[in-house]
């Protein structure tokens, strides 16, 4: 049975709302996902069969390829009369450094330090300074996890355990922690997702997959470095984690052989 003749489940209905499917994040999703090295390819017929569940259309599907393209994400070769998509090296290197952060089920331990800035910065220096993850608190302090580089002039001090009411508010804004719980929500059984066609669970998980890796982008570690399990995001995982595991990654040889 192909994609085609698989009808849409109701266990995707919720899903498909649970937040934006820009085509062109979907279009990583696929490939980061997918593809499990950098030589790996999905013929352009192999992702329109991925997508069309979803109700994306292939015109949709070859603008976003289009400007992947030309964004330096994706490059693209003749296979016959098909075109082959796979990552650029810049694509693939950005998808593998937040690899850890999309499928690891905890985030690596280190070092949170509430940073000090000198008198004599001014804000466009702090924020070049700072790592991109760093968290703004005042036009003077942030908050950093890891190791600070280039920092030897800051004030850096160890963070306590348990952030006051305020701090867990910056961390975790009330959309952020209301998008996770509503991606929670979606997600189906893993027993109903199991009893799918194989190709249908394939659909699923992306779909799971891309919901969630756009949830995990829009902040750093901060959040469950400090929050631990006790956040919206933390408890997401503990529903999505088991669902990514268990259901198939899109078969590549079946995709390209189609």
């Amino acid at each position: 049975m192909s994609l085609d003749d698989t009808p849409l489940s109701p266990l995707m209905a919720p899903l498909l709302t649970a937040g934006p499917l820009k085509v062109w994040s979907v279009a990583v999703t696929i490939l980061g996902d997918a593809c499990q090295t950098p030589q790996d390819f999905i013929l352009g017929r192999g992702l329109d069969q991925l997508m069309r569940p979803l109700g994306i259309t292939n015109q949709a599907l070859r603008v976003a390829l289009h400007r992947l393209k030309r964004d330096g994400w994706v490059e693209a070769e003749k296979q016959g009369r098909s075109s082959a998509y796979r990552l650029t090296q810049q694509g693939w290197a950005s998808t593998e450094g937040v690899r850890p952060r999309i499928y690891g089920a905890d985030v690596p331990a280190q070092p949170v330090w509430m940073a000090l800035a000198p008198p004599d910065l001014n804000s466009a220096e702090m924020e070049d300074l700072l790592p991109a993850d760093a968290l703004r608190l005042s036009p003077r302090s942030a908050i950093l996890a890891g190791q600070p580089e280039g920092l030897e002039e800051w004030v850096l001090t160890p963070m306590q355990a348990t952030p006051p009411k305020w701090l867990y508010e910056a961390l975790v804004p009330q959309e952020l922690a209301q998008d996770y719980q509503t991606l929670a929500a979606a997600c189906p059984d893993l027993m109903a997702a199991q009893a799918l066609p194989e190709e249908t669970q394939a659909v699923l998980r992306l779909l799971i997959l891309h919901h969630w890796r756009r949830l995990r982008l829009r902040h750093g570690a901060l959040p469950d470095l400090m929050l631990g399990r006790d956040w919206p995001g933390a408890e997401a995982a503990q529903r999505i984690m088991p669902l990514l595991t268990a259901l198939p990654r899109a078969d590549l040889n079946r995709l390209n052989a189609a």
